[in-house]
């Protein structure tokens, strides 16, 4: 999930994840029900502070807007184009062309998104829904063998069979067409030189790239995360992606 706040005038939410609401109990307990509920609960423990590490960083102030996303080189995305006189919906457009590219195991084009746009003169707010929906020719048994059983999580990802229609450009698409500044071509530009010039390799994408076990059953995952030698790529090393510096061009 990820938050984009810009500017005094505008407020971003873009979301690449579902919100998922946990079921409320429709009959309240009792007051006697409550009360033993409570007290057979264990005493919680006081944490041992020698095992707490304090991380201290530094405050960032703005004085027109402020960007705040989950990698560095997304942040500095959004920043050039509020810079350039884009709107907040164009920096977040920006942010998420390149978060596809520097953390494509979190979110991309090929997902979907909500968003809320907020215009502080007016009051308004504008929703989006932009996640993905299942494709006309979906059945109830797609993920079933023929004996019934259901597919394991590993079997139905891979192929196309498991893919959503994705929602995310055309709710950006919309949102630029209403709130939009820059040219929609211009967006894409911090994606794609940063796509061809090549990005380093963040600590959280090494981590992720190490935990999956999958990676390397697929030729193009296997080439583009993995040395020749077989061992991930380590952090802090160059990756290019020209395929889909070519796919934002079009």
């Amino acid at each position: 999930m990820s938050f984009f706040t810009i500017s005094s005038r505008f407020i971003i939410r873009l979301l690449a994840a579902s919100i998922f609401l946990s079921a409320c109990q429709t009959v309240p307990p009792t007051s006697e029900t409550r009360s033993n509920s409570i007290n057979s609960l264990p005493k919680p423990k006081l944490s041992d502070s020698s095992k707490l590490t304090v991380v201290s960083r530094p405050i960032v102030k703005a004085k027109k807007h402020l960007v705040v996303t989950a990698n560095p080189y997304a942040s500095r995305a959004g920043q050039d184009i509020l810079r350039a006189g884009g709107s907040a919906v164009d920096a977040a457009i920006a942010i998420q062309m390149v978060l596809n590219l520097v953390e494509p195991q979190s979110s991309g084009i090929g997902g979907g998104a909500f968003l809320l746009h907020f215009t502080s003169k007016s009051g308004d707010i504008d929703a989006y829904d932009g996640r993905e929906v299942a494709p006309q020719g979906a059945t109830p048994d797609m993920f079933q063998h023929s004996n019934g059983k259901s597919f394991k999580f590993h079997e139905a990802i891979p192929g196309g069979l498991s893919v959503g229609v994705p929602g995310l450009l055309r709710m950006l698409e919309m949102a630029h067409k209403k709130h939009g500044k820059l040219p929609w071509k211009a967006l894409f530009q911090p994606a794609i030189r940063l796509a061809e010039d090549g990005f380093s390799i963040s600590p959280r994408l090494n981590k992720m790239v190490l935990r999956d076990r999958h990676l390397k059953k697929f030729k193009a995952t296997t080439q583009y995360f993995f040395s020749p030698n077989g061992n991930a790529k380590p952090i802090g090393s160059r990756l290019t992606n020209l395929a889909l510096a070519e796919t934002f061009r079009t």
